[in-house]
């Protein structure tokens, strides 16, 4: 019955933020609790994503430290007057590989006055990452003395991330200049430093300068940088 309670005071709650601010303080409930944001019961579906995951090959090559900015939403009413704070956790036993150089993530966060929504911060250390591992983060929240617990199902969320070329991104494959070039994800790495490319599924028609140019820069990459693949075998983009 108090799941059902807290189910309802949630789709309450939710209704309510896209209304006015004096509607919002008239809702009122003793029940004062924080749920992650994810799905489509909370909007936009491509904004409150059930879960997270990333490739930090199509990051950015610049970026060495990727921080997440997960919504967490209100369930109760909103205190225009002080900040509050929540507790967050790492699941460690529905987690992977996550060691504690790995990540930053303050245990205490900030629910900041007179909003109905805030986000949860926590940064994937990049250059920490293997380039064989997968990895998976689950974060919970914990209750305190400034929220309770809210649904159960919107207590956590799931992070999936790697920093692995071993098979081809739909990318490569997507183009006919790519596609002639023997694929290892060295050479793949060094295209997407070079060509900045953040978009795993990226298509090219086969016209554009711009993807020749990238490949001219590789092959004189490689021309001037030797590497060598498992075998032994220099490397070329060829």
């Amino acid at each position: 019955m108090k799941h059902i309670y807290t189910l309802i005071t949630l789709i309450m709650a939710l209704s309510l933020v896209a209304c006015s601010e004096d509607k919002l303080e008239v809702y009122n409930t003793s029940y004062t609790a924080l749920n992650i944001a994810k799905g489509s019961v909370f909007g936009n579906a491509e904004l409150y994503p059930e879960e997270y995951s990333f490739n930090a090959y199509f990051l950015g090559s610049n970026i060495s430290n990727y921080t997440l900015n997960i919504p967490v939403r209100l369930q109760g009413t909103i205190d225009y007057d002080n900040d509050r704070h929540y507790n967050v956790a790492l699941v460690s036993n529905e987690s992977k590989g996550m060691t504690d150089d790995l990540y930053t993530m303050a245990p205490t966060q900030t629910f900041r006055r007179g909003l109905a929504q805030d986000t949860l911060k926590i940064t994937i250390h990049l250059d920490r990452m293997s380039t064989t591992d997968d990895y998976k983060a689950r974060i919970a929240l914990v209750p305190n003395d400034d929220f309770k617990a809210g649904v159960p199902e919107y207590q956590y969320i799931d992070i999936s991330f790697t920093k692995n070329l071993s098979i081809a991104p739909n990318f490569w494959n997507n183009n006919s200049k790519l596609r002639k070039i023997a694929y290892s994800p060295r050479k793949c790495a060094v295209f997407l430093q070079i060509s900045g490319l953040t978009d795993p599924d990226w298509v090219d028609d086969g016209s554009s300068v711009i993807l020749d140019h990238w490949i001219s820069l590789c092959q004189q990459w490689f021309l001037t940088h030797e590497e060598y693949d498992e075998k032994g075998n220099r490397i070329y983009f060829n």
